[in-house]
């Protein structure tokens, strides 16, 4: 099988920047292929679906009147080298989540600190439009230092991109927005929210791949939780459950989570107890049940993604400046990692070309 590159996001000075990593699935094995220099805090990535185009949330000082948050556009070169295309301001401090619609004619972001989010059109060379509509989410939860207020923390299309999820950390909720078309394609959709449990604090959303099912990690509770939108306006949520051992004690934040290719398995991570852990999902319900938790072997599992082809799980460690090329099986990660491979500036996200 060819070398499969990934691009790997992180919390970069100007000097280091976007990290190009080969992975070889045959001998299990990785390499630093080159940096993309000069990008700065390019903290969360999305590559297009043609694999032509990469969007980065990043900081630009050429937005500093606006917070030097920025949404930049990047076309996709022979061996992943990347050509600037341009950038437009995210109306905060850097994003911390970039993504597209399923038909790629939007590009959004979210600004955790401001609790805010903003949507572009995608030019046809890749770039950005000129002009964006802002949103701006308010209010607070009751977690005494992370909910004083809103914390919009991943705006996600469903698989048809009919909603737009906005997973609110601070709120407790996940606010929907119907996407149409014009200069403001966003507008609320108050009956297809997602309520979660106060305290919770949602974090990420993935959806099964007909999109009646959307998983939530919650940050704050380290519990995962299954929604029924079948009917988006009339939401229910069928089960929650935590992502911890019973009876351990200790520090921890939930981040990131993924399906599996085959869709049978969700994983999610945990920073503190630093691991993975994977739930089966039956197959008509879509409901989970736990099928085992694995050390990560690294501090801070900010990321991981599926290698493509199902055999391996990358995980990226923000707090070790390390990925970690996990073999993986059915639901299993192995006890030792196939590889190890050191990055500077704390490697937070990982996308596959």
């Amino acid at each position: 099988m060819a070398e499969i590159l990934c691009f790997v996001g992180s919390y970069a000075e100007p000097s280091y920047g976007i990290a190009v990593v080969g992975i070889d699935p045959a001998a299990g094995r990785m390499r630093l292929a080159h940096i993309e220099r000069g990008i700065e805090r390019p903290s969360y990535l999305h590559v297009s679906a043609q694999r032509r185009y990469l969007y980065a949330a990043c900081r630009r000082e050429e937005f500093a009147d606006s917070g030097s948050g920025a949404l930049a556009a990047y076309a996709i070169e022979t061996g992943g080298r990347l050509r600037f295309i341009n950038a437009r301001p995210s109306l905060g401090g850097p994003p911390c989540y970039i993504m597209s619609d399923k038909e790629e004619s939007y590009v959004f972001a979210a600004n955790y600190h401001e609790g805010s989010g903003i949507i572009y059109a995608r030019r046809e060379d890749g770039g950005l439009a000129e002009n964006g509509q802002k949103i701006q989410h308010s209010g607070s939860g009751p977690h005494p230092s992370r909910q004083s207020s809103a914390h919009l923390h991943c705006l996600q299309p469903d698989p048809e991109s009919k909603i737009i999820y906005a997973v609110d950390l601070g709120l407790d909720t996940v606010l929907a927005y119907a996407l149409g078309s014009g200069e403001k394609p966003l507008r609320r959709l108050p009956q297809a929210d997602l309520r979660e449990a106060p305290g919770a604090g949602p974090r990420h959303i993935v959806f099964n791949q007909s999109g009646s099912r959307a998983y939530l990690v919650n940050e704050l509770h380290c519990s995962v939780s299954v929604w029924n939108i079948e009917q988006p306006e009339r939401p229910l949520r069928m089960q929650t459950l935590s992502m911890l051992p019973c009876g351990w004690r200790g520090e921890n934040t939930a981040a990131a989570i993924k399906l599996s290719e085959d869709g049978r398995y969700l994983a999610c991570s945990n920073r503190g107890r630093d691991s993975i852990v994977f739930y089966s999902v039956e197959a008509e319900s879509g409901l989970l049940s736990l099928h085992g938790h694995y050390p990560s072997l690294g501090r801070g599992p900010r990321d991981f993604a599926f290698v493509p082809g199902g055999e391996f799980l990358l995980v990226a460690h923000q707090w070790t400046d390390t990925l970690l090329l996990h073999r993986y099986e059915a639901g299993r990660l192995a006890v030792e990692p196939a590889h190890i491979l050191s990055l500077e500036q704390q490697p937070v996200c990982v996308k596959f070309l």
